[in-house]
């Protein structure tokens, strides 16, 4: 098998107009005008060439422990790697598989000079990286000095004036801003009663939805409303595909830039100082550990339920809701869910001396889990692999008869463009089968010795989370029912 590999990258597709179909252009015809045929393609399309976790790559690697290439082509070293390590490493483990690797843009040889020439490539690629990013960032920061905005946030209560790069006060939304800070102040109210007073008031985000909590509490806390932003808090490092690391900077390092102010700044510090006082109040609170907590599901509505208490003659009193009953989203909804208050106490000792009973086969887990319907895909996935196997064997008979002159360039190119296309309509079907026929579960079996060796409430959860359980509740009257859901 002979393989073409193609990566191309946001940032790479902005900046060079790096093109997938041109890449696999290229190499085909590198392969067809050394009469190879059987070409298999692999391509990673929105990936950076920094890491090496890439979809197809991963795949084209085990393609190649297998023994199944002879022959690999890709347009250039840095579609390989822009990581000069691990370029070589790929090279390397290409080489030693006794595989064939060549580059549309240059030859490329395993000699000391091959060698020498292949790193001279990587290194100027990696050095290409740090240099835009350096200059992006350098960039960033000169904007700040200037006392523009490095980037738009969209913050509540601003405007955007795009020709200069300042933040503008937005009237209305600054008006809001200003009563969030006078509840704060005069009431001594948190977010959470602050989100419920707004949604009352009528009063709701940009998007027409009411406050939540979080907003609220960042509108209070950022400097930025009483006149000053700040750039380069934030040092991000890419350390995967799909993952970041972020560092906050020590102060001293923040570049601040002056905005017009919404409230003072005795008004915002006074803020802080009502923040601060409600966060000293709550940590005295005795704080009670929840078994259910993230687990419990509403058995009406399907939504999670909360943990809460309230005190009734000096007695405090444990109960899991709805969250449409404590949320401000919800505060003005009609159809707030009916399920009623169910006692914490009461619903997690059922709930654990149930599981205690599944562990033991002293009842059924049947009795207690609802699972979802989910219908068997075996014989599709089968039939739609046999389509995709009968449309690579067409790929590469159009390949056969172009190389034998039976069709001309124009009609090879259409023909093999169609095919394209449905095995790329066939993978994305065959991806949404298969993941379909993973939710397919074997009959669940619950070890009793792990059951019976939890003592504390963290323990519990552990065995609770493990399992992946769920546990949905519905109360009527004075009784309530619960099952399990994975």
């Amino acid at each position: 098998m002979n393989v073409i590999y193609t990566r191309v990258s946001t940032e790479d597709q902005a900046r060079t107009g790096y093109s997938l179909d041109d890449q696999i252009t290229q190499c085909r015809h590198k392969l067809v005008s050394l009469g190879l045929t059987n070409i298999q393609e692999y391509i990673d399309d929105g990936y950076s060439g920094e890491f090496l976790d890439r979809p197809a790559l991963d795949h084209l690697r085990e393609a190649l422990r297998q023994g199944l290439i002879n022959t690999i082509v890709v347009y250039d070293p840095d579609r390989l790697s822009r990581n000069l390590t691990n370029q070589l490493l790929i090279a390397d483990e290409i080489e030693k598989a006794g595989v064939q690797l060549m580059f549309v843009t240059g030859d490329y040889d395993c000699s000391p000079e091959g060698r020498l020439f292949f790193s001279i490539r990587g290194a100027i690629s990696a050095f290409e990286k740090a240099k835009i990013r350096e200059r992006t960032l350098r960039g960033k920061r000169a904007k700040a000095k200037q006392g523009k905005i490095p980037l738009n946030n969209n913050p509540y209560g601003f405007g955007w004036d795009a020709a200069n790069s300042i933040y503008t006060i937005n009237d209305e939304e600054a008006a809001v801003v200003a009563q969030i800070y006078d509840m704060c102040i005069n009431n001594y109210w948190g977010s959470p009663q602050i989100a419920t007073e707004l949604t009352a008031k009528g009063i709701f985000n940009r998007a027409g939805r009411p406050f939540n909590p979080m907003s609220i509490y960042r509108i209070l806390t950022k400097e930025l409303y009483c006149g000053l932003a700040y750039s380069g808090q934030i040092s991000t490092t890419k350390t995967g595909q799909h993952t970041r690391k972020l560092i906050k900077r020590p102060k001293s390092e923040w570049l601040a830039i002056e905005v017009p102010e919404i409230v003072s700044r005795n008004t915002w510090e006074k803020a802080q100082q009502v923040i601060k006082r409600n966060s000293d109040i709550s940590k005295r609170n005795a704080k009670r550990e929840y078994l259910l907590r993230g687990i419990a599901r509403c058995g009406v509505c399907g939504r999670g339920l909360v943990a809460s208490h309230m005190k009734d003659h000096g007695t405090t009193r444990y109960y899991y809701r709805c969250v449409t009953k404590s949320s401000p989203q919800y505060h003005l909804n009609p159809e707030r869910c009916p399920n009623r208050y169910i006692p914490v106490e009461a619903l997690e000792e059922d709930v654990w001396q149930t599981l205690v009973a599944i562990s033991t086969r002293a009842v059924s887990l049947s009795d207690y889990l609802q699972t979802e319907q989910v219908p068997d895909r075996s014989r599709d996935i089968a039939e739609l692999t046999k389509r995709q196997n009968y449309a690579q064997k067409k790929r590469l008979d159009i390949m056969k008869w172009y190389q034998a002159h039976l069709l001309d360039t124009q009609v090879a190119e259409a023909e093999l463009a169609a095919v394209a296309k449905e095995l790329a309509a066939m993978a994305e079907q065959l991806t949404g089968l298969k993941n379909v026929q993973d939710k397919i579960k074997k009959p669940l079996t619950i070890s009793p010795a792990i059951v019976m060796n939890a003592t504390t409430v963290e323990e519990k959860r552990k065995i609770l989370l493990h399992y992946k359980l769920q546990v949905h509740v519905k109360r009527t009257g004075k009784n309530y029912e619960f099952w399990f859901k994975q």
